[in-house]
């Protein structure tokens, strides 16, 4: 008899507990919220309107040519060259100039850039203006290239790198 007793027991018993896990357990969850800034989002060919400082525009022409950071000597040097140079469109093409007759700068060249031109065209409009090139853009650029037989990718980046998109953030 104590034996049936006591099975009814372990079953009060299990429910009393499961009813205490389900009422200690199951709270409402707390309402989470975000604060969520709003973001307004543009063209990728929107107004650039804050002009790089002539610092700027060398670190970073620097950075898109050779893929590393300029030395603060170098960047130093490069700031008196627009010192010294009244034009400052002057002083852009003599740093250019001088990038491009370094050794350790090393361009693909007119083959390799026929090979795969729209992959070079995309690549060229990431790497100076951070974005995508319109379809206008990409062709223009596309027909450009293969109808001027002199063109090479330094004659390319060059033109982007004087552009007045690039002098603008």
């Amino acid at each position: 008899m104590s034996m049936l007793v006591s099975n009814p027991f372990r079953f009060v018993l299990a429910g009393v507990l499961c009813w205490l896990l389900l009422l200690t357990g199951c709270r409402p969850e707390p309402e989470v919220t975000f604060d969520v800034q709003g973001l307004e989002v543009t063209p990728g060919f929107a107004v650039k309107d804050r002009l790089k400082t002539n610092e700027q525009w060398v670190a970073i022409v620097h950075v898109n040519l050779f893929q590393t950071a300029m030395p603060a000597n170098e960047l130093y040097n490069a700031a008196r060259v627009f010192e010294s140079i009244g034009d400052q469109s002057i002083a852009r093409e003599v740093l250019l100039s001088n990038f491009f007759n370094q050794p350790d700068l090393d361009l693909m060249t007119r083959d390799e850039m026929l090979d795969d031109v729209e992959g070079f065209i995309d690549e060229t409009y990431l790497r100076f203006y951070t974005r995508f090139p319109t379809q206008a853009e990409r062709t223009y650029v596309r027909e450009f290239i293969l109808n001027n037989p002199g063109m090479t990718p330094e004659l390319v980046y060059m033109s982007f790198a004087l552009s007045d998109e690039y002098r603008y953030y």
